[in-house]
Formats: C-alpha cells, structure tokens, sequence
C-alpha cells in the first residue's frame, strides 16, 4: 500500500506516522505553514504560551487575598514573542523536523501537491502515483466582505504571532473561541480591545448564558464587547483604522491601530485541482466526506480541519488514523459530534461535552439539570473565586449524562473525566457517591451531580 499524503499539520503527519507503522508507503507532499501545521505554529503552541503569559500580568494586578497587594509587571512583549517563536521552533525540530525524515518508508517531498485522479498527485511537476490520496492541508482565516476592509492589513492567528509587538489598540471582529482567546489575552497585556460580535451572545452555537457570563468577565477587565452587531465599514484613515457599526439601534464609531479577524475559517483547498476531478466541496472551500472519510471521488480521504467540522487538533489526528485503520484492513469509526470534549482557554475557561439543555430537549429528552455555582465549590471559595459554575444535564429516565457545561477556572480538566462519565454510559448516582479528593476540580462533578438526588 502506497498512500499519498497532501498536507503537513497534524491529521497529515498522524496518517503518515501511523501508515508507517503499519508498514505501509507514504509519500507526504506539504507546502505553505512549517511541518506541524497550524495548531503548532500559528494555533495551540503559541496562542497558549501567551494566554498563559498573560494571565501571569492578570494575576500580578490583581488583589484576591487580603493582605497581599499585587505590585504589577513590567512586560518585555519583544522577549516575550521572541520567546514563543522560540519555543515553537524548538518543538517543531523536536518533534517533526528531525525525527520524520528518519522514517523509513516516508518521503517527504516539499511543493503544492495537485489531484490528478484519484491515484495521483503532481508536485513541482512530477506525477507521483499511490494506491490512495488522503488531502489535510487544513485551514486559514476566512476574509469577511466588509465595505473598506481592503485598507487595513488584517492581524489573524496566521500573522500576529510573528509580530515582535501587540498593538496598542485593537478591533477585534468575531466571537468565537480564537476571538475571545486573542482579545482577552491582548487586553491583558496593555492592548485596548474593542470586540465585535454578530450574534445576540459571543459563543453563538453554546448557551446564551455561557456567552453572556464570559463577556461580563471581558468588561469586567476593561474590554468594550458588543453583540448583536452590523459592521458597516472599516477603513484606514492615516494611522489609524476608523469602523462603523450598528448596535442597540444606532450607529457607533470606534478606533484602532489594528483589527484581528476571526470571523470564521476557509479550506486550505483552492491549489488541489479539486473541481477537475470531482470531490464535492461545501461552505467555504471544506471537503465533503462520508462516514468512512472518504470524499465524493472514491479513494480520496480528507481530515482536520479542511473538513469544516470540528477544528481541533485532536479529532483531526483521530481523523487520520482512523483513515489509516480502514485502508489497512481493520474496523475503524467516525465521531460523533456530542462525544467530543472541547475547551475555550479564556480565563475563565469554558468547556463542555455532550448536549446542552435545549439541544437535549429538541432531540425529545426530558432534561434534568444540576449546577454548581463556582463559590459553592471547595477548591475555589477557599481561593476568594466566584466567577461561574458547572452544569450537568440528566436524562431521569436512565440516570445518564447527556451533556455538561461549565465556565471556571481551569474548565478544561474536567472534560475529559465528563466525556468518559457520558460516552462509557456511567450512571450519576454513580458519580455522585464516588469519592473525589476535597479541594480538587474533579470534586466539583460528584458535588455537582450528587444535586440530583438531594431535595
């Protein structure tokens, strides 16, 4: 088996590691972002390194202890970037530069890969044949069609890492998690952020609550957010950028020094010769697939991110191996939307598994619900933390989760514990009387689900 492989972020170098294992060919054609792709190198890495920077500034000038009066910091953003650059770069020679092009069975050949058929790639002008194609090549910044936006050299997650400075004042476009990530760790860092966002609430696809409580938060820092928006123009004037935008029924102008766009996300698709041999697209440039992974042209997989779906790194290298799986003969399966845990690294975090409340209703379950209000939770009233809470959604009839949401501090490390508890079926009578170590953040589940059953 000869498996040609279009791409070089996670779901492309998952499928080559694992073909090769399996004792498989793998051509791996990439061009365009650095080996890692984006989550390395414009996404997780170094998005993360600074949302954590920055929550260090954040914890600096804030007083939650009597007794203890934070002083400030002082911040070296050119050392600091060059500090996330420096990472990434270590990272990527650690764990992909060096050790691929010692595998035997890859080659790995550098240029835009094309379809020729189903079987066949040309790159730099050599046709390479295969027994299958699986196209990763991921995703990038959709351009919004904004009236006068052309003036303005946009900052996306593409470009502001590469920056040795943070503007001193940005406008950020969008409500989803890389704007809400982005505009509060710049807030923090001295930038004065102004958010826009379409939608009633920011986290449009999750509970308005959720949304609501997290902009709250944002204000609460210094940030100006508006929802329910119509941006009628932006445009350059000299320095700075001047946008205009409808909201609560009249127009309002801000100004920026810079506008970061994350207003959706567009496949990386446009060079894969992709009309001429007939795979169907959708949306913005994304693949098409069946249950198998397999696109509209038979023989030809996609995963990640140049699928429109879930965007997160992990279910594009579970993607990826899955595909990988099938062509060597073994079961494999897909994912359900429901069943994967997702984080927003705001602070504090929002995560979540499963069904919300209204999600679980509209599919015809009786919902019960259970919260944890977070100053109810040991380990956070002993740290003065009251911001949000955990909530649980039952199906009384079975004693199951169907879903969790929670807004708190470090969030994200019970969602995993969350997913198993519904994906492996476990009863919550279960989980309320299991025993959790007091003070810790798993605590918070049996707390939370033990209010199921107390009157």
């Amino acid at each position: 088996m000869h498996l040609l492989i279009i791409g070089g972020g996670t779901a492309a170098i998952s499928a080559a590691r694992d073909a090769v294992a399996r004792g498989m060919e793998v051509t791996l054609v990439h061009e365009g972002l650095p080996l890692g792709g984006c989550c390395l190198n414009v996404g997780c890495v170094p998005s993360k390194y600074l949302i954590r920077a920055a929550e260090q500034v954040h914890q600096s000038q804030w007083q939650r202890f009597p007794g203890i009066v934070p002083k400030g910091a002082d911040i070296d953003t050119r050392a600091l970037l060059k500090d996330q650059r420096a990472l990434v770069a270590a990272l990527r020679k650690r764990n992909y530069e060096d050790p691929l092009p010692e595998l035997a069975g890859l080659r790995m050949v550098k240029g835009w890969g094309a379809l020729r058929d189903a079987r066949s790639v040309e790159v730099n002008g050599e046709t390479i044949t295969g027994d299958a194609v699986l196209i990763a090549t991921g995703s990038r910044t959709a351009t919004p069609p904004i009236p006068g936006l052309e003036t303005v050299d946009l900052l996306t997650n593409e470009n502001l890492f590469d920056s040795d400075v943070l503007p001193n004042s940005v406008l950020v476009l969008g409500g989803g998690y890389i704007a809400l990530e982005m505009a509060q760790m710049m807030q923090r860092m001295g930038t004065r952020v102004t958010l826009l966002q379409r939608s009633g609430h920011v986290l449009s696809k999750q509970p308005a609550e959720l949304g609501e409580a997290i902009a709250d938060f944002f204000r609460d820092e210094g940030m100006s957010v508006y929802c329910d928006t119509e941006i009628k123009e932006i445009r350059r004037n000299g320095d700075e950028i001047h946008a205009s935008f409808s909201h609560g029924g009249e127009v309002k102008t801000c100004r920026a020094a810079a506008v970061f766009a994350a207003l959706g996300r567009a496949g990386n698709t446009e060079t894969l010769n992709l009309d001429g041999v007939g795979v169907e697209t959708h949306g913005n440039g994304f693949i098409r697939v069946n249950e198998a992974y397999e696109t509209s042209l038979p023989g030809v997989y996609a995963a990640g991110d140049v699928l429109g779906g879930h965007l997160l790194v992990y279910t594009a290298s579970f993607e990826a191996e899955q595909i990988v799986a099938r062509l060597a003969g073994e079961s494999a399966r897909g994912l359900t939307e429901t069943e994967i845990p997702w984080v927003v690294f705001t602070d504090p975090q929002i995560a979540g598994v499963g069904l919300d409340a209204a999600a679980a209703r509209a599919e015809g379950f009786e919902v019960e619900e259970a919260v944890l209000p977070v100053n109810r939770w040991p380990r956070f009233s002993t740290a003065h933390e009251s911001r949000g809470f955990l909530k649980l959604y039952r199906d009384p009839t079975t004693d199951l989760l169907l879903g969790a949401r929670a807004i708190c501090p470090e969030g994200g490390d019970l969602t995993t514990e969350l997913a198993w508890i519904r994906n492996k079926k476990i009863p919550l009578r279960e989980v309320a009387a299991s025993l959790a170590p007091y003070l810790t953040l798993s605590e918070g589940i049996a707390k939370c689900a033990a209010n199921f059953y107390t009157s």
